[in-house]
């Protein structure tokens, strides 16, 4: 058994923030200061001083000229503010904003996660946004529920949602249903059809994997995979309340055998996959799904935007991933990209407008998602006929799958307790560890870092 990492230890080590939201600068005030309107007839507006905004982001590849796009035209409307897209690679994300606020230059607008909010909040690394978005007339009412609620802490707004939390899909080829006698209409609804499916639909020759039959949102069963199934099987990850592990449960052991069993049914061995992955392509327009040599996957709604990009011609559908025998078919949604705001001390206002253009504005919020054909945070974005127009096949089930969502309660030790229940999870693949072990591991792991970290938000 690896020895316990602390909370704080973590901290030093992980750094103060993920993906999920857009922050603006450090030590803003905790609301917009009231702009003077009694000028005296003659007398000329202040002029603004010219601003330079970075926004932190790991949007690369083919949604590069769409947030060029983006920021050319809050420019336009807000001709002081030059915007400056600073992309990261994923994983190098979290540590160049922790360096950044060390040194006291944190970038004004970084992505972040909504799971890691109350992390910042407790450290006094946002400010409320309450104030900003009553003078500009947002409201929590326009978000659905589960994504704005990620975006709260003790009854305050801290971040705006940029997308949705809710992402999960099953993608499947068309053609390779048909060659293995699969009907295309009516894919895998519950944990057995999909385990029956993806055997059938596995290619392999002396041995070897030519195509694969279902892929695992990473590659081997981890955290996504999970907790997307977790919820389909009457199961929690978390008490209601954040504040007890739950995810050891009957239903959470029965959740990670049943992953097991997938893996091992269609990889055959973690060896195996890996030799298959090795020579796939990366995990963007040139995916293997793209490729056409992986039939079916748990993959995101971005994955639409990457065919498009990567092979437009592929025939392929989307359905929900599937439940157990006694569950229903549910999504999780634990937090996602949003708009954070706290930064350097000067242009809290300006940093603002840009939260407000990334997290709400219709035409570049709401427009960079349609774009990709996928959810929005916002309930009338996802109302607009555009969806319909340009997705036909797929935005009927993705708005079915928005609306099946299940929100996991968020902690001020959300990514430790991610951390340390993705470790158990590949235990369990490398088969280092029995399900029931690992999961029981990792539950008083987990219950004494939210324990410590309650502790110290009270």
């Amino acid at each position: 058994m690896k020895s316990k990492l602390s909370r704080r230890d973590f901290l030093k080590v992980a750094g103060v923030v993920t993906a999920g939201s857009f922050l603006v600068a450090c030590g803003a005030p905790e609301a917009p200061a009231e702009e003077a309107t009694d000028e005296s007839p003659g007398e000329t507006a202040p002029v603004k001083e010219d601003v330079t905004l970075s926004v932190l982001n790991i949007w690369g590849g083919s949604r590069v000229p769409l947030m060029e796009d983006m920021f050319t035209r809050f420019t336009e409307e807000h001709p002081w503010i030059t915007v400056e897209n600073v992309l990261v690679p994923g994983g190098e994300r979290l540590q160049k904003i922790q360096t950044s606020i060390a040194g006291g230059t944190p970038p004004d607008c970084p992505m972040i996660n909504q799971g890691e909010l109350p992390m910042f909040v407790v450290r006094d690394a946002l400010i409320a946004l309450d104030g900003y978005m009553e003078q500009d007339g947002v409201s929590v009412d326009e978000y659905y529920d589960y994504a704005i609620e990620a975006s709260q802490w003790e009854g305050q707004t801290y971040t705006l949602p940029n997308v949705s939390a809710a992402y999960a899909l099953l993608f499947y080829n068309v053609s390779a249903f048909n060659e293995a006698g699969l009907d295309p209409d009516n894919p895998p609804e519950t944990w057995d059809e999909l385990t029956v499916a993806a055997e059938k639909l596995t290619v392999k020759e002396e041995g070897i994997i030519q195509r694969l039959g279902y892929q695992f949102y990473h590659g081997l069963p981890g955290m996504n995979d999970f907790t997307q199934a977790l919820v389909s099987n009457h199961g929690k990850f978390l008490s209601n309340d954040g504040r007890t592990a739950e995810f050891h449960s009957p239903e959470g052991v029965a959740t990670l055998k049943w992953l097991i069993d997938v893996m091992t049914t269609v990889y055959g061995s973690v060896d195996a996959f890996q030799e298959w992955g090795a020579v796939q392509g990366a995990e963007d327009i040139s995916n293997p799904f793209i490729a056409e040599t992986l039939a079916s996957k748990f993959g995101g709604v971005w994955e639409i935007f990457y065919i498009q990009e990567g092979n437009p011609d592929l025939e392929y559908r989307i359905g929900q991933l599937p439940a157990s025998a006694t569950g229903e078919q549910h999504v999780s949604a634990a937090g996602t990209r949003c708009i954070r705001h706290k930064g350097r001390k000067k242009h809290p206002d300006d940093s603002w407008q840009l939260v407000e253009w990334l997290g709400h504005e219709p035409t570049a919020a709401g427009w960079f998602m349609q774009e990709q054909g996928r959810p929005s945070p916002l309930k009338a974005v996802n109302e607009d006929a555009v969806y319909y127009e340009k997705f036909p096949t797929t935005w009927p089930n993705i708005l079915k799958m928005v609306e099946s969502a299940v929100r996991i309660p968020i902690t001020p030790a959300q990514a430790e307790v991610d951390r340390v229940v993705a470790q158990a999870l590949e235990e369990v693949a490398y088969a280092t560890r029995e399900p029931e072990e690992a999961l029981e591991w990792a539950a008083t792991e987990a219950q004494a870092l939210l324990d410590e970290a309650w502790a110290e938000v009270w």
